[in-house]
């Protein structure tokens, strides 16, 4: 039974429950929401189920600076709308300038402190450059002056102050979003690990899971809360079915290592489902790598 609650960051914020067993740690993958157009919130820890839209390969970088320069042509011509300078720091994000985009974001939200998109996607810059305090000043002052802003950043917020442990003010913040919000899901799973009883956790990520079950998230992180509750073979068709939505998760992919390995001793299988993680992201909370005595290859396939 998992005993605590500590968190890493990739590309997107997870968690790891660490157990008196052999299991050293699980990740809770709350994926980053993407969206795009002026009616976009950008990305979000934990808004549901999407990619990271965040990182584009070499073969896309050449078309992400023609679309740099053509969004620079726009903010010329609509000085005062606050889209473009939005998704010009959307644009800088993909191309790995956070720097540059931070400024992009400020320079929309100078135009316009409601614009949404621009607060949600500074949000998730913040919160993968662990910059939290700056990111709960942010997000408190934008709901204390646009108390009808999407629950989406309401979620965000929750995030962030569970991350520094502001666990209570995570449930006040959540308690404000409707009880239906899809956007919250997520964040209401998190924030639960931090101390709720197993069967709560539980019925909250099948809550979220029945909300929405094209989410491969959500599918992953019913497999934690089954986990939680001493449910390997449950948790690992969980994992299964989340990668069925998307086989590029990095947590499924991470918790599958993990289940396979500690719970059912399949050590081949769990350096095969490793050595597929390693193609998408680099962190190793549980040090897998020195558990399977040497670092698996990016180009691993996992087992059918």
């Amino acid at each position: 039974m998992p005993t605590d609650v500590k968190t890493f960051r990739h590309d997107f914020a997870r968690s790891i429950l660490a157990s008196p067993e052999a299991l050293r740690g699980v990740l809770l993958c709350l994926l980053v929401a993407a969206s795009s157009g002026c009616g976009g919130l950008g990305f979000l820890p934990g808004g549901g189920d999407g990619h990271d839209g965040a990182r584009v390969d070499g073969a896309k970088s050449e078309a992400t600076g023609d679309a740099i320069s053509t969004t620079r042509a726009k903010m010329r011509l609509a000085p005062t709308e606050p889209y473009w300078p939005f998704h010009l720091g959307e644009l800088q994000v993909a191309s790995d300038s956070t720097a540059a985009a931070v400024g992009s974001l400020n320079a929309s939200l100078a135009l316009d402190p409601s614009y949404a998109p621009a607060v949600s996607l500074l949000s998730k810059i913040y919160y993968d450059e662990k910059l939290h305090s700056e990111a709960i000043g942010l997000l408190e002052t934008f709901l204390s002056r646009n108390p009808t802003a999407p629950d989406k950043l309401r979620a965000a917020l929750a995030l962030h102050y569970e991350t520094v442990g502001e666990i209570e003010k995570a449930n006040a913040v959540l308690a404000g979003c409707a009880g239906d919000a899809r956007d919250a899901h997520g964040a209401r799973v998190m924030v639960s690990l931090r101390g709720e009883s197993p069967q709560t956790v539980l019925e909250i990520a099948k809550r979220a899971l029945d909300a929405d079950d094209r989410s491969a998230a959500n599918h992953n992180n019913y497999g934690i809360a089954l986990l939680y509750t001493g449910r390997p073979v449950e948790a690992r068709e969980a994992f299964r079915a989340a990668l069925e939505l998307n086989q590029k998760l990095p947590g499924a992919l991470y918790n599958m290592a993990i289940v396979e390995t500690f719970y059912f001793f399949d050590e081949a299988a769990g350096r095969e489902w490793f050595a597929r993680y390693k193609r998408f992201a680099s962190e190793d909370p549980d040090n897998l790598a020195a558990r399977f005595d040497a670092d698996v290859s990016r180009t691993g396939t996992a087992p059918n």
